[in-house]
């Protein structure tokens, strides 16, 4: 955990030292929404203690902060998203459910980006990122299964288009693929032991707002 922090605080260093080549820096607002297929949980000792989970669809939050070098782009970024609970089964049997799965990282992101005529600049972009992924998950009926949270590792696959309006301002609309890559593990409210929380996937759609520092 030590050596992950430490791995994150290097990058973030060499990325604030990065203006000073810099064509400009920017800052960004976005939000959006996100469906989120289903996730397996499985207890690797007790089997009877898997279940599948069903999220309705959610939302999304973010803002970075990054810098342009040519066509290239560079950000980091917070985001936050969000999905409450449907419906999961557990021993073939499908029970409904309440509470929320969501998770809260910070993304190293980079971009290529194209300019067409100063007005429209298409892009795609790829991101890893580290944070926190939380589910609550209650019977309807107010029994809690899972009240808990892990660290996680994820990654990002964007393609999306700004649209300059001013010298300063852009507009931006973006589609994301969001996906962890390690598996987080829960505690098990109702019974011992824990499960592993994995397939937690998005795909999301993002609307939001580009301030250039030119």
């Amino acid at each position: 955990m030590k050596k992950t922090i430490y791995g994150f605080f290097v990058l973030l260093i060499l990325f604030i030292s990065a203006p000073a080549q810099a064509d400009t820096l920017y800052f960004a607002l976005q939000a959006g929404f996100n469906t989120q297929p289903t996730s397996d949980n499985q207890d690797g000792t007790t089997p009877a203690n898997n279940f599948e989970l069903n999220t309705q669809n959610g939302v999304n939050a973010a803002l970075a902060v990054g810098a342009k070098f040519g066509s290239l782009r560079a950000e980091v970024e917070a985001v936050y998203r969000y999905n409450p609970n449907d419906k999961f089964e557990q021993g073939g049997t499908q029970q409904g459910a309440d509470g929320s799965l969501n998770t809260a990282q910070i993304f190293l992101n980079g971009y290529y980006e194209m300019d067409f005529f100063g007005v429209v600049s298409p892009y795609a972009g790829l991101g890893v990122g580290y944070g926190t992924l939380s589910l609550n998950l209650k019977q309807l009926d107010g029994t809690v299964v899972v009240d808990d949270n892990d660290e996680v590792y994820s990654y990002q696959l964007i393609a999306g288009a700004a649209v300059n309006v001013t010298e300063n301002f852009s507009l931006t609309a973006e589609y994301r693929y969001f996906d962890t890559i390690t598996d987080a593990e829960l505690t098990l409210s109702n019974a011992p032991g824990l499960v592993e929380n994995s397939d937690i996937s998005a795909h999301e759609v993002r609307f939001g707002i580009r301030y250039w520092f030119f």
